[in-house]
């Protein structure tokens, strides 16, 4: 793995389709503590649900798409998923209220809740026109 300034990158489609290639991607990259079926399984999901956001979501007004990932980091595990969505930071959203009976609940925002609890750090910002999410691991 490359250190947190090189890291490896691959840009998709955003499309339903990517996402488990980019699944696969980021466990191609992914050192061998991270390889276990706990913590894999835990990446995974996270992925999963920030990329069916990104194509179900950022894209509807918007041609040429793209999502890159990064995958890197020295003393911790980074990802960084970039895509060229329409603007939304996803850390603006409130926390669903879990305690709440499922009829009573609003739907969705479970997706950004889950990646919250198994991230050490999520951080969100708009560079160059793209969405960055950075997830620390």
């Amino acid at each position: 793995m490359k250190n947190k300034n090189q890291m490896n990158q691959k840009t998709f489609l955003p499309e339903l389709e990517a996402v488990r290639k980019i699944q696969n991607y980021v466990s191609g990259c992914l050192p061998a503590d991270y390889q276990g079926p706990e913590k894999l399984g835990q990446i995974e999901l996270i992925v999963e649900e920030v990329v069916i956001n990104i194509v179900n979501y950022a894209f509807s007004d918007v041609k040429n798409g793209f999502i890159t990932v990064g995958v890197g980091g020295e003393a911790s595990l980074e990802i960084e998923i970039r895509d060229n969505g329409k603007q939304f930071n996803p850390l603006e959203m409130a926390d669903p209220d879990v305690d709440a009976p499922l009829d009573e609940r609003e739907p969705g925002g479970l997706g950004i809740f889950f990646v919250r609890q198994l991230s050490a750090e999520v951080t969100y910002s708009r560079e160059a026109e793209n969405n960055v999410l950075r997830l620390v691991l």
